[in-house]
C-alpha cells in the first residue's frame, strides 16, 4: 500500500490521504477544502478515487465531500453516530464555523453507513473500522496495515477538543485508553492524523500526556 499525504491549506488545515492500492485506486481519508487541489494530487499521481473514508462529520472534515463524491463517482463512508451531520448544519459546526470556510458544506445523503469492527475493502486493502467517539460521537479510526488513521481522536502531544456538540471528554478518554491498550500485528503504528505531524503509537504512547496512564488526571 502507498500512502499520499495531501499537504492541508486553509484555516483548518486539515490533513488528508490518499490510500493506494496496487491497482492505482485509491481510499480518500477525508474531504476537506480544496477539490481540486485534491482531484489533482489523484491524477498527478496515477490513481483514481474510488472509496471516500470520513474519520467524522465536522465540517472542515467534509468540506468538499459533496463534490469529489460527484466528481469521483467514490462511495463514501461514515460512522452511523456521524452520518446525520452530513446533512445538519448545527451538528456538523458549519453554522459556526461559516466565514472561515471556503465554502459551506454541501448537504451529502448517500453515506454508507459503518460500526465498530466493520471492514472497507479496496482491492488487496482492508481498512478496520475502529470506534473512537469523543470528539463526535461517530469519530472513527481506520487501521489499515501498519497504519491508524486517527482523526481528530488523537494527535501528537495532543487529542481532539471536545467543547462543541456532541462532544465528550469522558467519553473520548475512554477511546484514548482503547487505543492506548490496541494490539494489532504489528509491533507499533504510524498515526496518522486529522490535523498536526505523522507519529506513532507507541511515541504517543510514551510522551503523549493524555495517555501513559496520565488521561484520568484531567
Amino acid at each position: 500500500m502507498k500512502i499520499i499525504a495531501i499537504p492541508p491549506q486553509g484555516i483548518f488545515a486539515v490533513n488528508c490521504y490518499l490510500a493506494v492500492s496496487e491497482a492505482g485506486n485509491a481510499a480518500l481519508i477525508d474531504a476537506p477544502e480544496g477539490t481540486e487541489r485534491i482531484l489533482a494530487a489523484a491524477e498527478k499521481n496515477g490513481v483514481k478515487i474510488k472509496k471516500i473514508l470520513l474519520t467524522h462529520g465536522h465540517c472542515d472534515h467534509i468540506e468538499s465531500l459533496a463534490e469529489l463524491a460527484s466528481a469521483t463517482g467514490a462511495e463514501v463512508y461514515i460512522h452511523e453516530m456521524d452520518a446525520g451531520k452530513l446533512t445538519d448544519s448545527y451538528t456538523n459546526l458549519s453554522q459556526f464555523f461559516s466565514e472561515y470556510l471556503e465554502k459551506p458544506a454541501e448537504p451529502y445523503r448517500e453515506a454508507i453507513c459503518l460500526s465498530d469492527g466493520d471492514t472497507i475493502e479496496l482491492d488487496e486493502l482492508k481498512f478496520t473500522v475502529l470506534h473512537t467517539p469523543g470528539h463526535t460521537s461517530g469519530s472513527t479510526c481506520y487501521v489499515i496495515g501498519g497504519v491508524i488513521f486517527s482523526g481528530d481522536t488523537l494527535f501528537k502531544n495532543s487529542i481532539g477538543r471536545t467543547d462543541m456538540p456532541d462532544g465528550n471528554q469522558i467519553t473520548l478518554f475512554e477511546s484514548l485508553k482503547r487505543l492506548e491498550n490496541f494490539r494489532g500485528e504489528y509491533d507499533d503504528y504510524r498515526l496518522l492524523s486529522g490535523h498536526g505531524s505523522e507519529t506513532t503509537l507507541t511515541r504517543e504512547k510514551n510522551n503523549n500526556p493524555f495517555l501513559n496512564g496520565n488521561m484520568f488526571d484531567y
